[in-house]
């Protein structure tokens, strides 16, 4: 099996886990924060209705997303535009479905290519796997605010 075909399955699949948690969360308590600077599973999931968008160009066009403060607030106001978990899985679903095509697509001769970012310097094997590496750990954090909501089932 190719790499990217492995991780695409991984990837699909933290999706339907962080969609199964995040939708089991009351929907009352969807904007709720345990606090501080802590996100809430609605934000968490505003955040990857967009993911697989933001890392698309990166895999498909070797270009880097800027990471200026216009590019942040322009993105802020893209997330904004999913108000409920629902609304933000079918985004995700779909920009995922975009990402993965990309990542099957990927040429295995060019997995060990580098390139750099504003925080490192990664393999492109690497950066193929950033969208499953960020859904798994919001699927933490959702299941973490799903305990201190009182839940303690798996969901």
């Amino acid at each position: 099996m190719r790499y990217q075909d492995q991780l695409v399955r991984q990837t699909q699949k933290a999706l339907d886990d962080i969609a199964r948690a995040a939708r089991a969360v009351p929907e009352d308590k969807a904007d709720w924060s345990p606090g501080g600077e802590a996100r809430s599973v609605l934000s968490q999931m505003q955040e990857l209705a967009t993911g697989g968008a933001w890392f698309l160009p990166i895999i498909k066009d070797r270009t880097v997303p800027l990471f200026d403060e216009h590019a942040r607030q322009e993105a802020a106001k893209l997330r904004e535009k999913y108000s409920t978990v629902d609304e933000c899985v079918e985004a995700a679903r779909q920009s995922t479905s975009d990402l993965c095509q990309s990542i099957q697509a990927f040429p295995d001769a060019e997995l060990e290519e580098e390139m750099t970012l504003p925080f490192g310097t990664y393999t492109m094997a690497d950066l193929l796997a950033f969208h499953y590496w960020n859904l798994v750990y919001h699927f933490g954090q959702i299941n973490q605010i799903q305990l201190l909501l009182g839940d303690k089932r798996m969901h």
